[in-house]
């Protein structure tokens, strides 16, 4: 008791109040002090309290009213103490004082944390007896451990409730703790019920025409040699009791003869004749193989999924207006992509079959709206597709053709734990498409968690490769010299003549916008700090020729389709090599040629040797000043792993890579 003399004054000649018990339930123990009930003695109470640290300044109550606020010093005299564990107070507390605020306010008692060093911590409740009791039992619940409520008597309980004390086993420490393995075994198996009772999908819609089945294996060979030397192939094992690969189509009528309305559609749009990884792919995906679909942007893959998804949905045995939900989703990164889908899938009307684009950045309750009225296809990105998935405003259960475009760019942004928590509940019997111009390990990786026996056709190399349309120049400078080449170049430009300008970041973007308009020079800009509005606003100038310039992060290096660019300007060199390709190929598209200017600083050689490759297999011109560049970087490689002849740092004067030698 002595311990407690300095802080609270106790009447004179008082016999010490006894110790109050703590109750066989609660993991603390409590003492009661009783003051002398006085106002001066109060309000010293209450400057201590002050003074120990606790800093909502006696405003705890939330009306803020200060003349309706409880007079403690009046109407309490009783302190208790109790003992918390101290690795506990944390939640007493909570996130800047929150809590604590809160408890005070539901008890109507002072709340004092105490000395927290050792296993235990104190903490002094003032007030009247109710209020310490509210207190005390509050703090209670929010110390004492989570334990599973014990299984119910009742037989008529949901299966779910009474089999919860099944998941939970004691470790090695004694502790409760989750069983996973009984739960993942649980939930496999209420899945597994859950996908028992929809029903079938309907896959197979390909008649395949005579002179396509007549063709020979030869000629097959020559013709997908001549049309970017295609390869088909199974990506994972090829099991015996497989199909095999279907034969291209040459024409739209060899690929769509049964169904007459699709033909009208596509005659609309003036197409002459299939692309060739639509001449490939739309065989497979007609037929219900999953299908990874390897290409180089601009070479039709929308349309190679999109018209078999239309098939698709009127081919299912339910009548769309008595499905659960949305029978097609197409998954894309950026916003400009999933927009680009939409305005393409808006081109085909067939039967009536609607779509709703969901992106960030747009009208969150009108796409809400939209989705509870009913639509066959969503077109999202993966964050606005998890946000509707988990609030449950979006039913994935029917979801029975799944198009995951440009999966290379959606990984790289990091996008893959969406992408799974979005598909957690979607059916395995689906039938699933992919699309990507590169493959890398991660879209493997993808693969094999979503797809059932995958076709894959690569339209030319596997290797990174350009668009061979496009003039690919190289610029070298200095990092400084940068905007004083860009704008020396944009002097010079063709009055009909448009550009896309990359930059590495949003504030350069944002720089070089404001410095071409203080310029006098028309222009826009295109990165993930400008409203979704403005964004959509500058891609339509673009197109429309209101501008001719647009200055641009990686948001518009996949997905922006304007038909009219002649060039392409890389201000940084992008961070993968991965992007210079996706950059690049936004001009020269649909047969036309372009021209994409890079420029290239010391600070990018490490990406020489990756760009030199690309260079060489859409023979390019190579500059020697990029060979020699490679050349350096990888010798700094080897002496810094150990393999040169010594460990200096290379260059005059010691001054390793930053020399003006080394350049």
């Amino acid at each position: 008791m002595a311990e407690w003399n300095d802080d609270w004054e106790t009447v004179p000649g008082a016999a010490p109040t006894p110790s109050v018990p703590a109750t066989n339930t609660r993991q603390y123990r409590g003492r009661t002090f009783r003051g002398r009930g006085s106002r001066g003695g109060s309000a010293n109470n209450d400057v201590n309290w002050r003074e120990r640290g606790n800093n909502s300044g006696g405003d705890y109550r939330r009306n803020n009213d200060r003349d309706n606020r409880r007079n403690y010093q009046e109407d309490a005299g009783i302190k208790k103490v109790i003992y918390v564990p101290s690795n506990k107070v944390g939640r007493i507390i909570g996130k800047g004082g929150s809590k604590i605020r809160d408890l005070q306010y539901e008890s109507d008692a002072k709340i004092k944390i105490g000395d927290t060093s050792g296993n235990e911590a104190d903490i002094t409740l003032m007030g009247s007896d109710q209020a310490i009791a509210k207190a005390e039992s509050l703090i209670n619940d929010l110390v004492e451990d989570y334990k599973p409520p014990p299984p119910p008597k009742n037989d008529d309980v949901d299966n779910s409730c009474t089999r919860a004390g099944e998941f939970f086993k004691t470790n090695e420490n004694g502790v409760q703790v989750i069983d996973w393995e009984k739960l993942n075994a649980y939930h496999a198996e209420e899945q597994q019920n859950r996908w028992a009772k929809l029903p079938p999908i309907v896959k197979d819609f390909y008649q395949e025409d005579p002179v396509v089945a007549n063709m020979s294996p030869d000629e097959v060979k020559r013709w997908r040699l001549a049309n970017n030397d295609i390869t088909v192939k199974r990506t994972f094992d090829d099991k015996p009791d497989l199909r095999p690969i279907p034969n291209p189509v040459v024409t739209f009528e060899q690929a769509f003869q049964q169904y007459p309305e699709i033909l009208e559609e596509i005659y609309k749009q003036g197409f002459k004749q299939p692309s060739p990884i639509q001449s490939q792919a739309w065989p497979i995906l007609l037929r219900g193989d999953d299908l990874i679909g390897i290409a180089q942007t601009g070479t039709g893959k929308t349309l190679a999924f999109l018209l078999p998804a239309l098939i698709h949905i009127e081919g299912q045995t339910v009548p769309r207006d008595q499905r659960e939900g949305p029978t097609v989703l197409i998954m894309a990164p950026t916003r400009e992509l999933a927009l680009q889908i939409d305005k393409e899938v808006s081109k085909y009307q067939y039967r009536g079959i609607k779509s709703v684009c969901l992106y960030g950045g747009g009208d969150r309750k009108e796409q809400i709206k939209v989705v509870s009225k009913g639509v066959d296809i969503v077109i999202a990105t993966p964050g606005r597709l998890n946000d509707l998935v988990l609030t449950r405003h979006l039913n994935i259960i029917n979801f029975s053709y799944i198009v995951l475009d440009e999966a290379d760019r959606m990984l790289d942004m990091g996008f893959e734990p969406q992408i799974r928590k979005s598909l957690f509940d979607v059916r395995p019997d689906r039938q699933t498409v992919m699309t990507s111009a590169t493959w890398p390990s991660g879209v493997r990786r993808l693969a094999e968690s979503y797809m059932k026996d995958p076709i894959q056709v690569n339209v030319g190399s596997l290797d990174l490769a350009a668009v061979h349309t496009v003039t690919q120049k190289i610029l070298f400078v200095e990092e400084d010299d940068k905007e004083a080449a860009l704008f020396d170049f944009l002097q010079n430009m063709d009055a009909n003549d448009k550009v896309i300008i990359f930059c590495g970041k949003k504030a350069t973007a944002t720089h070089i916008t404001t410095e071409l308009c203080l310029k006098g020079i028309a222009c826009q800009s295109l990165h993930g700090d400008r409203d979704q509005s403005d964004r959509e606003a500058a891609l339509e100038e673009m197109v429309d020729g209101t501008v001719n310039i647009l200055v641009a992060t990686d948001v518009a290096s996949r997905g922006i389709d304007i038909k009219d660019l002649t060039h392409v300007v890389n201000l940084d060199f992008p961070r993968h090599v991965e992007e210079y390709v996706h950059r690049v190929g936004r001009t020269g598209r649909a047969g036309k040629t372009g021209i994409s200017l890079t420029f290239v600083t010391r600070q990018d050689w490490n990406n020489a040797r990756d760009l030199i490759k690309i260079l060489e297999e859409a023979n390019q011109e190579i500059p020697l000043e990029l060979e020699q560049m490679a050349d350096r970087f990888e010798a700094m490689k080897l002496r810094r792993d150990g393999g040169g002849s010594g460990r200096g740092r290379g260059g005059r004067g010691g001054r390793g890579g930053r020399g003006r030698d080394r350049w």
